[in-house]
């Protein structure tokens, strides 16, 4: 195949490190830039190459090292959408080519180029051969060619590339667990020789197992195949580095809780980040699956502990599993029936509560569930109980690092030094009560002796109101308006202007038709929406997936709600009751368009056209309206848009912050750790 690499406007944006307004101007403004080669007219493609020596030539080109520029042009040539594909099939390419005999220039022939990728699909796991297809498109080709002169150790560079991936994505997926975590996870679990993990993502808690010991055996699976893939890959390349000494790891894709890829093994160790708040996980089919003997099937509202019985089925008897938990699943009522049987059959070991904001796609302080797969004779006693909630520090805390060391002496002879506030074996006896509540706090004394240093809470309390007082800062210059473009110029529907093609008006996905459907892909909600929280939502494949650029509407609110799609949201997917308005940024301002679509003049036309109730008002697109102006008389409003939306944001965190604060002052105060200044 002889067919060059294109490229969208968006992705030379991305190549030029731009907005797409700057690619529009140019386009305008140069008449050397590169012509269309194919696409649409609202949608040209371009070839890559041509693009990269304009760009060079230019000046325009940022500038990097070797595999950064790589990336670069991966991520332009994958077009947003498809980057972990692109991340798959350029680090397939860097496996095969570690072992390849094929010089360096060999590998500017097309042929030879795909060969080495051909002969590994045939290779270990089931999973490599899966992506490729008889042809390569030009985006596939544009992506090989991005790698083919690189030097340097393949597997450095595909974790190099594999860090772009998770800072394009944000990191705020259900695929990436946190280094600093997965280091925690397997320090409490110990040495294994198999460990699988049930919902791998992109496989950092198996990748973490095989760093120090490559004879380890790993098995995982995950729904999302270019997330598989990519896990497979890591493992792979590990493997290799150990000398290729131990069993090859697979990972497989699908639903572990609906169709297990492993139902006869049993390993050493389980662990596992799960997906949080799963719905429709269940269904009549698994009522019979025998997993579930820990209480039977869990409850639909309870898929966390489907996670945590399906980890202990996979174990074999003495076996541990780590699982990070929602702290609700240690209370919440309707999985009352499962952790009673847990506890009395002496599977679940230890809670422990671990610090707020250590993942990005939540704020709240997880829990660790520590599990054993009974063994014949050995029935239920103790629990450990730890509250590492409030280090400060994070996973390198000492408090964590205490919590480890409570484990391992727990662990070895179900007992431990109690400290007030922070660890505990507590009787399961106490906690089968009618709540059958196992978290920490619940039941740990609080500590008087060192709860809260006087000074890091005097640092806190000075920290906050800095933040407070910088506040204003954020908010965007603004004057009386003694002029009445605005007030003059023409309002013009979403309706007409997606006819004219200035916006078009996406759709998140129906329920209706897709019941068949797997909701393998992270998706932004309306709640997502209203409470500027990262992607929370799952949706099907064939859903919309979000661009750069896009403004967001939930269909159901308490108002019109617009924000542009924020890094966080960028490549998920709509979900249900969400829309999005995909602008031309040579015509319209996003900012502009989502700043003018929460004016009163149409939250009063969504009211008069809706059902709407007392507390919520479902809003129709298609009759909201935004003023015509030029678009360089958009974009200063878009940018104040910007400014106070960011300040809301920031306005929300210092309030959240300033809750915790005036909650640890006030405790420090009754325990008399703090005083007040009779000089002030």
């Amino acid at each position: 195949m002889d067919q060059p690499g294109t490229v969208s406007s968006v992705g030379i944006a991305r190549l030029a490190g731009v907005g797409r307004a700057a690619v529009s101007n140019w386009r305008k403004r140069y008449a050397d830039f590169p012509s269309p080669v194919g696409g649409s007219a609202t949608s040209p493609t371009f070839e890559i190459a041509a693009v990269q020596k304009w760009l060079s030539t230019q000046g325009k080109l940022p500038s990097a090292g070797a595999p950064e520029q790589a990336w670069r042009t991966i991520e332009a040539a994958s077009g947003g959408p498809d980057l972990g594909e692109a991340l798959w099939l350029a680090g397939l390419f860097l496996f095969s080519r570690s072992s390849s005999t094929l010089g360096k220039a060999d590998l500017h022939s097309p042929a030879s180029l795909v060969e080495p990728v051909r002969r590994l699909a045939s290779g270990p796991g089931d999973l490599l051969a899966g992506g490729l297809a008889d042809e390569w498109s030009p985006r596939q080709y544009a992506v090989l060619s991005a790698v083919a002169d690189l030097d340097g150790d393949p597997a450095t560079i595909f974790e190099q590339f594999y860090a772009h991936y998770l800072t394009a994505r944000g990191a705020t997926s259900d695929y990436a667990t946190p280094q600093g975590v997965a280091r925690l996870m397997l320090s409490l679990a110990g040495p294994a020789a198999s460990v699988m993990d049930v919902a791998c993502g992109t496989g950092t808690l198996l990748h973490e197992s095989m760093t120090e010991d490559g004879r380890v055996r790993c098995l995982g699976q995950d729904l999302d195949p270019a997330a598989a893939r990519i896990a497979q890959l890591r493992l792979l390349f590990a493997h290799r580095r150990h000398g290729e000494s131990g069993p090859v790891p697979v990972v497989r894709v699908g639903d572990s809780l609906r169709v297990d890829a492993f139902p006869d093994e049993r390993v050493d160790l389980v662990v596992c980040n799960p997906p949080f708040g799963l719905q429709d996980w269940a269904d009549e089919q698994l009522a019979f699956d025998p997993r579930w003997e820990f209480g039977g099937l869990p409850p639909r509202t309870e898929p966390e502990l489907a996670w945590v019985e399906d980890a202990l089925a996979h174990l074999r008897p003495g076996g541990l599993a780590v699982i990070l938990m929602p702290p609700v699943a240690a209370w919440r009522s309707p999985g009352r029936r499962i952790r009673a049987e847990l506890l009395r059959r002496g599977a679940l070991k230890a809670v422990i509560a671990l610090p707020p904001r250590l993942l990005p796609v939540t704020a709240v302080g997880l829990h660790l569930w520590i599990l054993r797969r009974p063994t014949e004779g050995h029935g239920a006693n103790r629990v450990l109980l730890v509250d590492a909630s409030q280090a400060a520090g994070g996973i390198g805390a000492p408090v964590l690092d205490l919590a480890v060391q409570a484990w391992r002496t727990f662990h070895s002879s179900e007992t431990v030094e109690e400290q007030a506030g922070i660890c505990k074996a507590v009787p399961v006896i106490e906690l089968l009560d009618e709540e059958v509540d196992v978290s920490p706090a619940r039941h740990l004394a609080a500590s008087e002796e060192g709860a809260a240093e006087p000074a890091a809470l005097l640092a806190t309390r000075a920290e906050v109101l800095e933040r407070l007082g910088s506040l204003g800062e954020s908010l965007p210059p603004l004057v009386a308006n003694s002029d009445s473009r605005l007030e003059k110029a023409r309002r013009v529907s979403l309706e007409e202007l997606s006819r004219t093609g200035a916006v078009e008006i996406l759709r998140g996905f129906s329920r209706l038709g897709n019941d068949q459907q797997e909701l393998s892909e992270p998706a932004v909600s309306g709640g997502d929406l209203v409470r500027r929280m990262p992607p929370s939502g799952r949706a099907p494949a064939t859903a919309v997936r979000i661009e750069p650029g896009d403004v967001l509407v939930p269909t159901i609110a308490a108002s019109v709600v617009a924000r542009v799609a924020t890094t966080e949201q960028i490549g998920s997917r709509l979900g249900q009751n969400v829309n999005a308005v995909r602008v031309d940024p040579a015509i319209l301002d996003p900012w502009f368009v989502a700043g003018m679509l929460t004016a009163p003049a149409n939250l009063r036309e969504a009211v008069r056209h809706s059902s709407a109730t007392r507390d919520s008002v479902r809003v129709n697109l298609k009759r909201l309206q935004v003023p015509l102006l030029p678009i360089e008389q958009q974009r200063p409003y878009g940018e104040a848009f910007r400014r106070v939306a960011e300040f809301e944001t920031m306005a929300e965190r210092a309030a959240d912050e300033a809750r915790e604060l005036a909650k640890s002052l006030s405790d420090a105060l009754t325990r008399g750790t703090l005083a007040p200044d009779d000089g002030a």
